[in-house]
């Protein structure tokens, strides 16, 4: 259990061995799992104050250990495997061992000294100061409309986040990049409103707003004619 950067406190995880590379599946007997071995540690942990619960693949080797190397079997294709949660901390060295081998076979790596070195932030309304704030409103009224109530996330932000490089076109982009959704109410409350403003920025109808992948469409038609199409 920990906190996160953005003040919620994360709980788990699980780690299972299964051969379905598609299950992502969340489970009651995972989230017991959990709480069993917190409350280890933690005995007042309250379940009843958990906002979601989330999932994912990673893939691992067996026996265990790192595989970084070119294919013996396609070529150009280099494979870099078996790491789990220490590959956080391994990263740098990883990365330079990567390199490494590039250039031993002849594949090199020039430094780019033309690039941008500091991207700027889209300026966060809901860790700002009051004096901030209003600053931002004078600047763009739309920092004014909250749009995500429960992450304090603004119509400014959102439009912002649509238009950068890359820019966000589904509704899980607006959440990974400003949070909206993330709150206690996953998005009840804004999602109609964020698919509304990627609508109107992107130039598109509601039946084409997508969750996240190919093919998870948000809405699947309308239940009755639109005035536009009478």
């Amino acid at each position: 259990m920990l906190p996160t950067a953005h003040g919620n406190m994360l709980v788990g995880p699980t780690a299972e061995d299964i051969t379905d590379k598609s299950d992502t599946k969340i489970t009651a007997q995972g989230l017991n799992d959990i709480e069993k071995d917190v409350r280890a540690m933690i005995p007042n942990l309250n379940l009843n104050d958990a906002i979601t619960e989330f999932s994912g693949l990673r893939p691992v080797r067996t026996p265990e250990g790192y595989y970084i190397g070119f294919s013996k079997k396609v070529k150009g294709y280099f494979e870099i495997s078996g790491l789990r949660s220490d590959g956080i901390g391994t990263s740098l060295g990883v990365g330079k061992y990567v390199r490494m081998l590039f250039e031993d076979n002849g594949i090199m790596f020039p430094r780019k000294n033309k690039y941008v070195r500091k991207r700027a932030a889209i300026p966060c309304f809901a860790s700002a100061s009051q004096t901030e704030r209003e600053a931002l409103i004078s600047l763009d009224p739309l920092y004014g409309r909250i749009i995500c109530r429960c992450e304090t996330v603004t119509e400014a932000e959102i439009v912002q986040a649509i238009h950068r490089v890359p820019g966000a076109e589904t509704v899980d982009g607006i959440k990974r990049r400003l949070r909206a959704g993330m709150g206690r109410c996953q998005g009840g409350f804004c999602t109609p409103k964020v698919m509304e403003i990627l609508c109107r920025e992107l130039g598109r109808e509601p039946t084409e707003i997508l969750k996240n992948n190919p093919g998870s469409y948000m809405i699947s038609g309308y239940s009755r004619r639109r005035e536009s199409d009478v």
